[in-house]
């Protein structure tokens, strides 16, 4: 049943790309985060969707839709040399080939499809569709893992989602950061989306969706999850215009939830503080260490999953005895085959300094973007409440995305990407909005010949 289900709902999206061709963008997006050949038995299993429906979108692009002339960003212009440098870091000089060859092969479908994105997203509607593709996407994880939870069948690492994988939005501490970093757009969407009107329905439902992303947070019992939450609390509330209100509402939450918190959560989030009792942390700094040590050797990097090669020891720190006589020793632990657990140092250890610094150079614009959506004019005050409300949700969803991505490695993971993506497609629209307004402005209204019935309404 879960086949044909989702057999349906692809087939739903290319027949809808014959009337709407942007929906076919839309269908690569759901098929990218929620992973179908994943999820089901026969069919599809171990097809190559993403690709079939990223070619499906581009040539329903080019040959039935409408095109809009949008100028190359530098942000984009960084991404696409990202994925030419890592393709010939690949099949160039990588280590660990079968490995590079694997991750190389849907890294550099979700970019250049992100690139792609913003000339498909042409106008208002279409970015709202965008997010609201994404969102549901991951919602349909969150609640599954948010169920769990509740069921009692959470923890770290064995947080049971739709499918039993450890991959994309399917491990648990890339779910928390994602989910985490959803939470603005799913908030814009609410109070700004001209698809559907507010009602008590679609407040249910974005409460819903929002308390699942949260949910599942607690769930996965990731310290990724911890870190990036407290960062996105601290953002909206500085975005807050009733901040009073805002911190009463967080504390009276915070007062409700804490004492209903498994202790296997509490337990694991208290070793932050101890991390040089923590193997998992203590092992991560490690491997920061070894990263470093290895580019200077490697300058170019190891190429995509050079980390299986890592060997290293840890020094633990054990207490023993009695809370008034403990007495601390130091264990020496070998360790191999660690992952990053740190974007950044993730991109380092495989790319090397130049790709670290597009890496960095991507993060920096892309938060730049964000601002410039949050201060750019169309001449409409409605409008510009749309494209201001989304810079502004967009710069604290990458910012959260960022902070957690300290601790995990999902540097190429494609919702930072297609996030990035909607903020360069607003900004094109803000844009020709703004000129269209100059240009009525200067020429002023058209006015209709005598005898004419009522103009045409235009395209949306």
């Amino acid at each position: 049943m879960r086949d044909l289900v989702l057999i349906c709902f692809i087939v739903g999206f290319v027949v809808a790309s014959f009337r709407r061709p942007y929906f076919m963008a839309l269908g690569y997006i759901w098929v990218d985060f929620l992973q179908p050949q994943k999820l089901t038995y026969w069919f599809l299993n171990g097809a190559p969707v993403a690709l079939v429906m990223a070619i499906g979108a581009v040539a329903f692009y080019v040959f039935l839709d409408e095109k809009q002339r949008i100028r190359l960003s530098l942000v984009q212009g960084l991404v696409i040399f990202l994925v030419l440098y890592a393709t010939v870091n690949t099949f160039g000089w990588a280590i660990v080939t079968d490995h590079a060859r694997e991750k190389w092969d849907w890294v550099w479908k979700g970019l250049l499809f992100s690139v792609f994105l913003p000339w498909v997203l042409t106008t208002r509607r279409r970015v709202e569709a965008a997010a609201f593709i994404m969102i549901l996407s991951t919602a349909a994880i969150t609640i599954s893992g948010g169920i769990k939870t509740l069921l009692g069948s959470g923890g770290y690492g064995s947080v049971s989602f739709l499918v039993q994988s450890n991959t994309g939005l399917y491990e648990g501490s890339t779910l928390a950061t994602v989910a985490l970093c959803f939470i603005p757009l799913t908030l814009w969407l609410y109070r700004r989306n001209t698809i559907m009107k507010r009602s008590l329905l679609t407040l249910l439902a974005t409460a819903g969706i929002i308390f699942s992303m949260t949910l599942v947070t607690v769930g996965a019992e990731a310290r990724t999850g911890l870190i990036a939450g407290a960062a996105l609390v601290l953002l909206l509330w500085l975005a807050s215009s009733r901040k009073l209100i805002f911190a009463a509402a967080i504390a009276a939450a915070a007062a409700i939830a804490i004492p209903l918190l498994p202790a296997s959560f509490t337990e694991r989030m208290a070793t932050i503080k101890t991390y040089d009792e923590d193997m998992s942390a203590s092992t991560r700094i490690a491997v920061w260490m070894w990263t470093i040590d290895f580019v200077k050797e490697h300058p170019f990097g190891g190429g995509f999953g050079v980390y299986r090669i890592n060997q290293f020891d840890v020094d633990m720190q054990r207490r023993e005895g009695v809370e008034d006589n403990m007495d601390t020793r130091t264990v020496t632990v070998k360790k191999e085959a660690r992952a990053f657990h740190n974007s950044f140092f993730e991109v380092l250890g495989e790319l090397g300094y130049l790709g670290a610094a597009i890496y960095v150079a991507i993060v920096i614009l892309a938060l730049h973007a964000t601002w410039k959506l949050r201060n750019i004019s169309t001449g409409d005050p409605e409008r510009d409440v749309w494209f201001r409300d989304l810079g502004t949700m967009m710069a604290i969803s990458l910012i959260v995305y960022t902070v957690g991505s300290m601790f995990v490695s999902i540097a190429f993971q494609p919702p930072y990407y297609d996030l990035l993506a909607i903020t360069i497609a607003a900004t094109h629209i803000a844009r020709r909005e703004r000129l269209g307004n100059n240009v009525e402005e200067k020429v002023g209204p058209r006015r209709r010949p005598v005898g004419m019935g009522a103009a045409a309404p235009a395209k949306a």
